[in-house]
């Protein structure tokens, strides 16, 4: 077996549906399976995929494990010699499966490989292939500065502005919706660390395969759609996503450089959580007299972010109520 395909689904049955529809239709000249770990899904994913697609191994969970438990599970059940984390919510547009593992068959350094992102729109999402977060990263992402100075490295966010991901290169590491690495990697440094529920565990994870050696690479050749967020979106607390993000890097910062860094990057949101109110209080007058849209999104944006000044000062955590984490009967 050439590659084992691991995908964890919560709710995002017709999503999924399309995702292994593009896998069979593009996937040439490998052999693979698929391992679907499903986290306590309510939308009839489960009664899809035996009905629909019984090739496809199903694993069955009465709780939502997560992202990091849930791959971890699917790891245990995998025989390819290269494995595959996929998102539910992806598009193949190239044979990009057979690419990844080509890739890796050729170049033995790497220890992992992912490729091109794209948005519904097709532009490129650029946290695709990104650097490891810091403190001062995230205060350029927050404050603009990134987008001020598009052109500088010395004001870049993880996302590399930049650089326009055109190119294939060596990255730090790769989105958690799409990669791939080498049997022996993950028994040598494991699977994913499981105390990152969601958001964060791929930064992790391509960060104890660097520590190990060996090094990443973006495949910028091969390209799969990634309709982004399909299952936080779900999620009631419109700010969760934004909110879980910076709690998952808080902690892989405080892990690996130090709660001195840690505190610097929760003080450092604050700040940016900060300016980006007074920049949303800025343009208040012109977006009322804008769309309704527009007014709706700039409300967004402001509990957002105000979510954020509040978890900057420990006063909110993200986090999945139980009615929400367990399979409705």
């Amino acid at each position: 077996m050439d590659l084992s395909v691991c995908i964890v689904n919560w709710n995002t049955k017709s999503l999924l549906k399309q995702c292994l529809k593009s896998i069979y239709s593009r996937t040439q000249g490998i052999k693979f399976e698929i391992i679907i770990v499903d986290n306590a899904s309510w939308d009839g994913s489960v009664e899809m995929l035996k009905k629909e697609f019984p090739h496809c191994k199903v694993i069955e969970s009465n709780i939502n494990m997560g992202f990091s438990k849930g791959n971890n599970l699917a790891i245990k059940h995998a025989r390819g010699r290269y494995v595959l984390f996929l998102n539910p919510d992806t598009e193949l547009r190239t044979n990009a499966l057979s690419g990844m593992v080509k890739f890796l068959e050729n170049n033995q350094p790497y220890g992992a490989v992912g490729c091109k992102l794209l948005n519904k729109d097709l532009s490129i999402q650029l946290t695709c292939a990104r650097s490891f977060p810091t403190p001062f990263r995230e205060f350029c992402f927050l404050s603009f500065l990134d987008r001020i100075f598009l052109r500088s490295k010395i004001f870049e966010s993880t996302e590399m502005r930049y650089w326009d991901h055109q190119k294939s290169k060596e990255v730090d590491c790769l989105s958690g919706a799409c990669v791939m690495t080498r049997r022996k990697v993950l028994e040598q440094i494991g699977g994913f660390d499981e105390s990152f529920f969601m958001y964060g565990e791929d930064i992790e994870f391509c960060y104890r395969i660097r520590n190990n050696g060996m090094n990443i690479f973006y495949l910028a050749e091969e390209e799969i759609i990634h309709y982004s967020g399909a299952s936080s979106s779900q999620i009631k607390d419109s700010s969760f996503s934004a909110v879980m993000q910076r709690e998952s890097n808080y902690k892989f910062i405080k892990n690996n450089y130090g709660t001195d860094r840690a505190v610097e990057f929760r003080i450092l949101v604050l700040i940016g959580s900060v300016i980006r109110i007074y920049g949303i209080l800025g343009i208040l007058p012109l977006l009322m007299i804008c769309s309704h849209y527009k007014k709706k999104l700039s409300v967004f944006s402001f509990k957002k972010y105000f979510k954020l000044i509040l978890w900057a000062l420990n006063l909110n955590h993200a986090s999945f109520v139980n009615s929400q984490t367990t399979r409705r009967l």
